[in-house]
């Protein structure tokens, strides 16, 4: 009997840790398992220096210190040449 009562215990005890487990996992899991941003150089301006160079359609938020929001690398720097170099690069994203 003392065996029995034992491992009922023990059983106990094992579901209440897996309970509280189970409650705190989705708190630690959606913080910790987040994907780390990814590091990105800056766009380089001098790959799309030619004058004849055209821009896809290819969706890759640019944020300018303008605070302007541009498609792609390729459109930001279309426009950041065509303003004199008046603004610069803030961030991959939207603005």
């Amino acid at each position: 009997s003392f065996r029995r009562l034992d491992k009922m215990s023990f059983f106990s005890s094992w579901i209440k840790a897996m309970f509280i487990i189970a409650l705190a996992f989705p708190l630690y899991s959606e913080t910790s398992f987040a994907p780390a941003p990814e590091f990105r150089f800056p766009p380089n301006c001098k790959l799309y220096s030619d004058p004849l160079q055209i821009c896809t359609k290819e969706l890759d938020p640019v944020c300018a210190t303008n605070a302007k929001t541009y498609h792609n690398e390729c459109t930001f720097c279309d426009e950041k040449m065509k303003n004199g170099h008046k603004f610069d690069f803030e961030h991959f994203g939207v603005c």
